[in-house]
Formats: structure tokens, C-alpha cells, sequence
């Protein structure tokens, strides 16, 4: 006999509960795993030696420059669909400064990194995971343990400072392309004089928001990174676990972006 679900106020509030606690042990432990990480990277190799060197730039590559094609693409497609749009309804009801500080509060400073770490999780997330996930399934991790190398040291850290950097730059090529191209878009559709809008932009900036900008899209890269490292040496001897856990990788990776963005719109409000 089928079981019937259980929807009264206590069963709801004990299944919310239960996730809630288990979303703050899951935060705790890849907190836990990322300073792991990090402290022993830089004890023991310091962060610029050679091999350390090569292995960010080459994650770097891999998640900044080949994704250079996907991002400029969405950048001018939200430059089209949302930032030129925005521009000719605010132009009729607001004022310039409106204008002005909706695109940069929104626009570069809100749209540009959270669909950057969509691009960014979607595309190397997936790959870490799927990439430690083979060799932890081919038990390539535990011969490279037995031969005296730490895992961490040498693929997990390099990994995160990679994704990290690249997440603040390929943010803040969104953020260019998709304002340009929206204020180009508007200049054509309505008037020329919406170029005035490439000067002001810049200057309109505050500090504290560029500083919330860089620490967002750092911390968007270390979660990307840890979260699809964590989940990679999770796999274990069925090879169905490798796409378990990277779609585990994905969906909480970005689950803890978007409550990482609201927190900081609040606390910077």
C-alpha cells in the first residue's frame, strides 16, 4: 500500500529543516575543503612557482579565454534584449541619472556576474567535475597518492585560483559588452545622443560597489571551482556516479551563487 505524502505544518517544517541543516553542512564542508586546499598549496609550494604557475594558466585558458565566444554572444544579446530596452523606457519616464544608474547598478554590476558564473559553472564546473571524477574512478587519484603527490596540491588549488580569476575578468568583459552594445543598440533605434551615456558610465561608479564586484566574482569562482572539485573526488567505483555528481556539482554550485549574490545586494543596499 502506497504511503500517503504528509503535508501537515510539522511535516513541513521538519523536511524544511532538514534541508536547511544539511545546506549548512554541505557550506561548512566545502568551506572546510577550500581553506584546506588553499593552506596547504601555498605552505608548502608558494603561489608562483613554475609548476603552480602553469597549471592556473592553463585553467585559465580553458575557463576564461575559450568561453570568450559564449560570453560575447550573451553579452550582446542582453546589450539588445534588456540593457537597450532598459535605456528607451527609463529615457521617457526618468531622468538621465536614472538611466545612468540603472545600467550600472544592474546591468554591469548585478546581471554581469551572476550570468558570468552560469556561463562559467555550466562550462569548466562540469569539466572539473567529469575530469577528477575519471580519475577517481580509474583509481588515477590514489596511484598519484601512493607515489607521495598531494591531489590538492596539484589539481584542486590551481583549479580554484584559475576559475577565480577568470570569473572577475570574463565578468567585467560581460558588463562592457553588454552596456556598449545596449547603448549603441538604443543610439541606433531612438537617438544618437544615448552615446553621451559611454562617458558617464564609467565616472558613475562608486568604490565600495567596484570592490563588492571584485569580491563577488572571486567568491562566484571559488565556489564554482571548489564545488566541482569537492563533488569530482566524491565519485567512487560505478562509472554512473561521474554524471551524479556533476549535476549534484552544477545545481548546488549555483544554488550557493545566487544566495551568495543576495546576501552581498543586501548587505550592500
Amino acid at each position: 500500500m502506497t504511503r500517503k505524502p504528509d503535508f501537515s505544518p510539522s511535516a513541513l517544517t521538519g523536511a524544511l529543516g532538514r534541508r536547511v541543516s544539511q545546506t549548512l553542512l554541505y557550506v561548512v564542508d566545502l568551506t572546510v575543503f577550500v581553506l584546506h586546499t588553499m593552506g596547504s598549496w601555498g605552505g608548502r609550494r608558494g603561489l608562483f612557482n613554475r609548476a603552480s604557475y602553469h597549471a592556473v594558466i592553463a585553467q585559465m585558458i580553458f575557463t576564461g579565454i575559450d568561453a570568450l565566444p559564449s560570453v560575447t554572444m550573451l553579452g550582446l544579446a542582453v546589450g539588445a534584449g534588456i540593457t537597450a530596452q532598459l535605456i528607451m523606457l527609463v529615457q521617457v519616464v526618468g531622468t538621465e541619472a536614472d538611466v545612468i544608474n540603472l545600467l550600472t547598478q544592474v546591468v554591469a554590476l548585478e546581471l554581469a556576474p551572476l550570468l558570468t558564473a552560469i556561463i562559467v559553472t555550466g562550462r569548466t564546473g562540469s569539466a572539473i567535475t567529469v575530469d577528477l571524477g575519471n580519475m577517481k574512478l580509474h583509481r588515477e587519484v590514489e596511484g598519484l597518492t601512493l607515489l607521495g603527490m598531494d591531489v590538492q596540491d596539484y589539481f584542486i588549488t590551481p583549479r580554484l585560483v584559475g576559475v577565480g580569476i577568470s570569473q572577475l575578468i570574463l565578468a567585467v568583459y560581460f558588463a562592457v559588452i553588454a552596456v556598449v552594445s545596449g547603448v549603441f543598440f538604443s543610439a541606433l533605434l531612438m537617438s544618437f545622443s544615448h552615446l553621451k551615456y559611454l562617458v558617464a558610465i564609467p565616472l558613475a561608479f562608486d568604490p565600495v560597489a567596484l570592490i563588492g564586484f571584485v569580491l563577488k566574482n572571486v567568491m562566484f569562482g571559488l565556489i564554482i571551482g571548489a564545488a566541482a572539485s569537492y563533488h569530482g573526488l566524491r565519485v567512487g567505483i560505478s562509472p554512473t556516479e561521474v554524471p551524479q555528481e556533476t549535476q549534484r556539482a552544477i545545481v548546488n554550485g549555483l544554488v550557493l551563487i545566487f544566495i551568495i549574490d543576495g546576501m552581498m545586494a543586501v548587505t550592500l543596499l
